[in-house]
C-alpha cells in the first residue's frame, strides 16, 4: 500500500511538473508572438515611431578608410613587364550621414528622401597628409579619352599628338586630395567630352538623388526597401530586366530576420543590386547577430552564373569571375568594380599585378544585423575601383 501510494505521488508530481512545463511553453509561445507582433508594428519608417529618428540620422560613427595603390614601375610596365603595385594608406575620413527632405507620401506607407553624405579628415587614424602625399597611379582622364576614341583611328592619333604635347601621359602622380576630390585636368577641359572621373568629385555634402522607401506599415517585410531612385523604378544601365531591378534596402532591415533569407541591397556606387547570404553567427559586444556577405557568384562571371549575363556591357565587354564594368553609369569612363586586392576573383587577375594578396579578414564584406530588430552593429563595406586598360591604336 506504502509503495502504491508513492507510485501516485510520483506520477501526480509528473504530471504536475508537465503541466507547469505545458502551461510555461504556451505562455512563453504567446509572449513571443505579443512580441513579435508588436515589432512588426513599431519598427516602421513613420514620425515617432522607435526607428524613424536613428534612420533620419543614424548615430553610429562612420569612417572610410581609403588605400591607393602606387605603381613602381610605370617605364618598366609600358615596355611589357607585369605592373608592380603597393599598397599606401590608410586616410581616413568621419563621415557624417543624414537624410534630407524626408517626406512621407502615399498615406504614410512611402517614404522619401535624399541621403547627404560628408567628409571630414581625422589625421590621427591616417598614415599621413593627404595635401601632401603623392601616389603614381592610372591617369584616369587620359585613358577616358582613350577608351572614347577608340573606334577612331584618325581622332585617336590627333588626341595623342595633343596629349604628348601638353605633358599628358598614360600615368600620373598626384596627391591624395586631387586622387579623392578631383583636379583640374587639359584633357578634361575640352568643352566636348566631360567626365567625371573621381568617384568622390563634387560627392562632399551631396546627395546621390531621390531615394523613396516602403515604411514596412503595409508589410513589416517591406521595411526600408526602396521602391524608387531618382524617379525610377527600374535601372536603365544593364542588358536584362533582372540585372537593371533595384532590390532591397540600401541600409535598413526588417525586424524578424532568418538565417535562410537572401538580403539585397540596393547601392548607387556600383550602379546594381547585389544580395548577401548568411555566413554565421556573431556576438558584437553582447548583442548576438547574424553575419551576411556577398558571395562568390555575386560577382561571378556569365559562365558560372548565368543571371550576371545581363551586368555584360556587351558580348565582347563581359569580364570574369569578381569584376563588374561601371562604365554604363560613369559616362563611359573604363571603371571597374571589384573586392579589395581581388578578393574572391579569378586567380588569373590576382597574378596579373604583382602586389595583389586577397584576404578574407582584411577584404570581405559583411553586415552583422541583429536577427530580432533588423538594425546592423557592426558592417564592413570594402571595394576596389579598378582602370581597365589596354592597348589602343592610334595612341602612342
Amino acid at each position: 500500500m506504502g509503495r502504491r501510494s508513492c507510485a501516485i505521488c510520483a506520477v501526480g508530481i509528473i504530471c504536475s511538473s508537465l503541466l507547469i512545463v505545458g502551461i510555461g511553453l504556451i505562455v512563453t509561445q504567446v509572449f513571443r508572438t505579443m512580441m513579435h507582433n508588436r515589432l512588426k508594428k513599431e519598427i516602421v519608417l513613420v514620425e515617432g515611431s522607435r526607428v524613424f529618428e536613428s534612420w533620419r540620422r543614424p548615430p553610429p560613427p562612420v569612417y572610410m578608410e581609403l588605400f591607393f595603390f602606387n605603381m613602381t614601375n610605370v617605364d618598366a610596365f609600358l615596355a611589357g613587364a607585369k605592373p608592380q603595385v603597393t599598397q599606401v594608406g590608410p586616410y581616413t575620413y568621419r563621415q557624417y550621414r543624414y537624410r534630407a527632405n524626408v517626406s512621407m507620401v502615399e498615406n504614410g506607407t512611402k517614404v522619401s528622401a535624399y541621403n547627404t553624405k560628408s567628409f571630414v579628415f581625422l589625421r590621427e587614424r591616417s598614415v599621413g597628409d593627404p595635401s601632401e602625399d603623392s601616389i603614381t597611379t592610372v591617369n584616369i582622364p587620359a585613358w577616358a579619352v582613350m577608351n572614347k576614341l577608340k573606334d577612331s583611328f584618325w581622332k585617336a592619333s590627333m588626341m595623342s599628338v595633343w596629349m604628348n604635347s601638353i605633358g599628358s601621359g598614360l600615368f600620373t602622380t598626384r596627391t591624395v586630395n586631387e586622387l579623392v576630390w578631383g583636379y583640374e585636368d587639359p584633357v578634361l577641359a575640352l568643352n566636348w567630352l566631360i567626365i567625371n572621373a573621381m568617384f568622390f568629385k563634387k560627392k562632399n555634402g551631396t546627395s546621390n538623388g531621390e531615394f523613396v522607401y516602403h515604411t514596412g506599415q503595409q508589410n513589416y517585410l517591406d521595411f526600408g526597401r526602396v521602391v524608387t531612385w531618382k524617379g525610377q523604378s527600374q535601372l536603365t544601365f544593364w542588358t536584362s530586366n533582372q540585372s537593371n531591378s533595384i532590390n532591397g534596402s540600401d541600409s535598413a532591415f526588417h525586424p524578424l530576420l532568418d538565417k535562410n533569407e537572401r538580403i539585397y541591397i540596393f547601392t548607387p556606387d556600383l550602379c546594381r543590386s547585389i544580395y548577401m547570404e548568411f555566413e554565421k553567427d556573431v556576438d558584437v559586444k553582447g548583442i548576438p547577430a547574424y553575419r551576411f556577405t556577398p558571395p562568390r557568384s555575386v560577382l561571378a562571371s556569365k559562365e558560372e552564373n548565368p543571371a550576371n549575363e545581363g551586368f555584360c556591357v556587351s558580348p565582347q565587354e563581359c569580364l570574369g569571375t569578381g569584376l563588374l564594368k561601371v562604365s554604363p553609369c560613369r559616362k563611359g569612363a573604363p571603371v571597374v568594380a571589384s573586392f579589395p586586392h581581388f578578393y574572391l576573383a579569378d586567380e588569373k587577375y590576382v597574378a596579373a599585378i604583382e602586389g595583389m594578396s586577397p584576404e578574407r579578414e582584411h577584404h570581405q564584406t559583411f553586415l552583422d544585423i541583429n536577427p530580432t530588430t533588423g538594425v546592423i552593429v557592426r558592417a564592413n563595406k570594402r571595394a576596389q575601383v579598378n582602370i581597365l586598360i589596354n592597348r589602343i591604336s592610334g595612341f602612342v
